[in-house]
């Protein structure tokens, strides 16, 4: 059947079931619609034929929504809106997302060779993430918990710890030691958070490792190397008295040849001295500030920061602070004055601040003036 009135009809009647099928995959569209302009132009032609009298536009096409149900019936669909909908949770959507992107993105990668080479080698370290990842949860919880930044186990009681948090990060890692349905999505939020403390984490151990460097270099030069010694013992201050036996301050020492007297063997290169009071405090000699540069280690008396004043809080070093440093205490507030030299054949004169005279010896007869010479 030819007549472009009854042809236009079938084919809006066809597009509308297509339409109403729309929500099946285009492969099952093609299925069931296949050859429908020409079914219904055949129906149409053997209405004509049997009726003669009656008009081709009198044939029927009817709903087309109801043809597309009935195609769905036949072919085994379920009829459209009458699917239960089902509700996921937004959570559950999000991670069936970030898995289908990484899903992508992997296969990306892997579409090349040298792509493939690098995933796999990266695969292959997962297990020294899985140590890591134990080390920045010890380092966070050892913060928080021990009040103290130090990254790096100081006792067996702290080794143990990390010992325990990398046990159970490699298992994480393994799919072991998860007996709940939370807990791998908590171990999803602690590696999300290990990832993001690592860097502080390593820039903390850079820090004390620094640190610890410094001190071992600044005791190796305190301990394993001379300054100024006396009997065998290392002095570490040294305190003047003027002749009538008072304290002087800031007074500069040298040696024979002109060069500054140290009691630390690198004046330039050394920022204190340790030094141990009478209670067994560990006090800290430090060079004057009237030498620009820090080379006023000749400049006596030397002054001292003592134990109670250095701060092991977040350095358990210890550092010296300028600003904490005192005038170090002089061991005699006066000492005995001096007094002149008699000329040979005078007595010594008696200091009036002495109670009893000082004897020197008695002259020889060497001492005596020759007649004649």
């Amino acid at each position: 059947m030819s007549d472009t009135t009854t042809t236009q009809p079938i084919r809006d009647f066809a597009l509308a079931v297509r339409a109403a099928l729309s929500d099946l995959p285009a492969d099952d569209i093609d299925d069931l619609t296949d050859g429908l302009e020409a079914d219904l132009t055949e129906q149409a032609a053997d209405v004509d034929d049997a009726d003669a009298d009656a008009a081709a536009p009198n044939f029927e096409l009817g709903d087309p929504v109801a043809y597309a149900d009935e195609l769905r019936g036949a072919a085994g669909f379920s009829v459209r809106g009458t699917a239960p909908i089902v509700r996921v949770p937004r959570l559950r959507r999000l991670r069936t997302r970030v898995e289908g992107i990484r899903s992508s993105t992997a296969q990306r990668i892997r579409s090349t060779a040298a792509g493939a080479a690098v995933l796999d080698f990266l695969l292959v370290l997962r297990p020294l993430w899985w140590v890591l990842r134990g080390w920045v949860v010890y380092a966070v919880a050892e913060i928080f918990v021990g009040g103290a930044i130090s990254t790096v186990p100081t006792n067996p009681v702290r080794a143990l710890a990390l010992a325990a948090f990398v046990v159970l990060s490699v298992q994480w890692g393994r799919g072991r030691w998860l007996p709940w349905r939370w807990l791998p999505r908590f171990r999803t939020v602690v590696s999300v958070c290990a990832v993001l403390a690592l860097p502080l984490m390593l820039n903390l151990t850079a820090h004390q490792a620094a640190n610890a460097q410094a001190s071992a270099y600044s005791d190796d030069i305190s301990y394993s190397t001379t300054g100024l010694m006396q009997n065998g013992e290392q002095v570490t201050n040294v305190f003047a008295y003027d002749a009538d036996g008072q304290p002087l301050t800031d007074v500069q020492l040298f040696d024979q040849d002109g060069r500054a007297l140290s009691v630390v063997f690198d004046p330039a290169r050394t920022n204190n001295l340790p030094q141990f009071d009478v209670a067994g405090g560990h006090d800290l000699v430090v060079p004057s500030l009237l030498v620009p540069g820090g080379s006023g280690w000749n400049v006596f008396p030397l002054r001292l920061v003592k134990s109670a004043d250095i701060d092991y809080t977040y350095d358990y070093v210890g550092q010296a602070d300028q600003t904490d440093a005192a005038p170090a205490p002089f061991p005699f507030a006066q000492v005995r004055p001096l007094v002149e030299a008699p000329a040979p054949g005078e007595l010594s004169p008696t200091p009036s601040s002495s109670p009893a005279p000082t004897l020197l010896p008695e002259p020889t007869a060497s001492a005596a003036p020759v007649a004649g010479q």
